[in-house]
């Protein structure tokens, strides 16, 4: 392990813990007004983190450091206005039939991901969300010799990663930097800067992240939506009523992470995202379920492209399970910055199973979850000596189990049949393990 890639991981999440700590002892700071349920209610949930921590359901529910955190969240918004969550996972990742050359040889990977996100209200409201200015910081560090050599992407060449917040060696970078503004009531919110994308759009409740939800590309985003971040953007977000909400944003997309965008935006690639959506306690008379329904457009290399994407998810009554499901269709064979042209995924989340099969007791956000993608990779990431097998299938099961309210075990299985149809990779089976700490 190489332990100087470490560094900036480890400066990231104290630097996040040390804000709030700092936010928490602000005595100049104006205190931040409780938030209100009701007309905005809906965007509350997409934009913010929240001051919550903490879930009594737990084995271990209030330990020391559970109380410590529990205190730090709640302290440092209510006397600053600052939110911010850190998530950090250790992965461990075997499988069959990776990429038979001399960078990607081996089966197995071992990998340290990072993950946090803050928000602080400079002005505040008893009306709106208030004022606020929102930052990210994702990365990855390798944890053994052999993992330094490869990625996840080049050992089992799926048109998109095993998991999604694995990157390179040492790779850290700053999806997001905004300033986001409400106004009327809540109901709308305003933002602007260097966007992330994949924090508005395309939300899912079961799968949407790969801290403690499923890993595959397929089910953490649509790989058919041009989603971009560590680009300038603005997004705009409108809530009609309890039910109604619509969001519109667009991004540059010629810088790449890591770069300064102020040298490298050109106007020359652009995305346009729409999103309608419609949520309801009640949805088809069966229980809570969410709609969306996402055109967008993009413009690359002298040529504009548009499709459509869909994403679902229903909690079906008083039962223990839920689906999500996604759909997407792209009118560019390639240049999709995702990975895929069409895509299509489904899967079924069966929350406590441990306690509804055996009555032991466990915690409310475990789940037994199973998803299932079909895709058209992106023609840019297809094997030329392979064309006819262009539809690449994607099985995954996980099963998330918490320990405490800052750590949860979890292990899955992946099979890939077709990754992007490339003559080197033959069908993969995956098996991984992680363990996700979250402050």
């Amino acid at each position: 392990m190489k332990k100087r890639y470490m560094i900036p991981a480890l400066l990231a999440c104290s630097g996040f813990c040390m804000a709030g700590t700092a936010s928490v002892a602000a005595t100049a700071a104006a205190p931040a007004a409780e938030e209100a349920e009701g007309k905005g209610s809906i965007l509350d949930d997409i934009d913010l983190f929240g001051d919550e921590y903490g879930d009594e359901s737990t084995p271990i529910p209030d330990d020391l450091l559970t109380r410590a955190l529990t205190d730090l969240h709640k302290g440092a918004y209510e006397k600053a206005g600052f939110q911010f969550l850190v998530e950090q996972a250790f992965l461990y990742t075997r499988g069959h039939h990776a990429a038979p050359n001399d960078e990607t040889a081996g089966s197995s990977q071992s990998w340290y991901k990072f993950h946090a996100q803050a928000g602080l209200q400079l002005f505040q409201s008893s009306r709106n969300q208030g004022t606020w200015i929102k930052s990210e910081l994702s990365g990855s560090v390798a944890l053994n010799r052999h993992t330094h050599r490869t990625t996840l992407d080049d050992s089992w060449g799926a048109s998109g990663p095993a998991n999604c917040d694995v990157f390179e060696d040492g790779y850290f970078y700053l999806p997001e930097l905004l300033l986001s503004q409400g106004f009327m009531d809540g109901r709308l919110v305003i933002m602007g800067g260097m966007v992330n994308q994949t924090n508005y759009f395309d939300a899912n409740t079961y799968a949407n992240t790969t801290f403690g939800q499923f890993g595959s590309a397929p089910f953490v985003n649509n790989q058919v939506l041009p989603l971009g971040d560590s680009n300038f953007g603005f997004v705009g977000q409108y809530q009609f009523n309890d039910n109604w909400f619509i969001q519109v944003g667009g991004n540059m997309m010629d810088n790449e992470p890591r770069r300064n965008p102020f040298h490298n935006t050109t106007g020359k690639s652009f995305n346009l995202l729409g999103e309608i959506g419609w949520t309801h306690e009640k949805a088809f008379g069966i229980g809570t379920g969410t709609y969306r329904l996402q055109p967008f457009m993009f413009h690359a290399d002298g040529r504009n492209h548009g499709g459509v994407a869909f994403n679902l998810e229903q909690d079906l009554g008083s039962s223990p399970f839920a689906l999500f499901a996604r759909a997407g269709w792209s009118s560019a064979e390639s240049g999709n910055i995702c990975g895929a042209e069409a895509q299509a995924s489904a899967g079924v989340v069966f929350k406590k199973p441990l306690e509804i099969m055996t009555g032991l007791k466990e915690a409310d956000g475990n789940f037994l979850g199973v998803g299932f993608s079909v895709s058209k990779p992106d023609s840019g990431t297809l094997a030329e000596t392979r064309p006819g097998h262009d539809r690449e299938m994607i099985l995954e099961c996980t099963y998330s189990f918490s320990i405490t309210p800052y750590c949860l075990i979890q292990p899955s299985y992946q099979y890939v049949k077709n990754p992007s149809g490339r003559d080197d990779v033959n069908s993969a089976n995956i098996l991984s393990v992680q363990c996700v700490v979250t402050f």
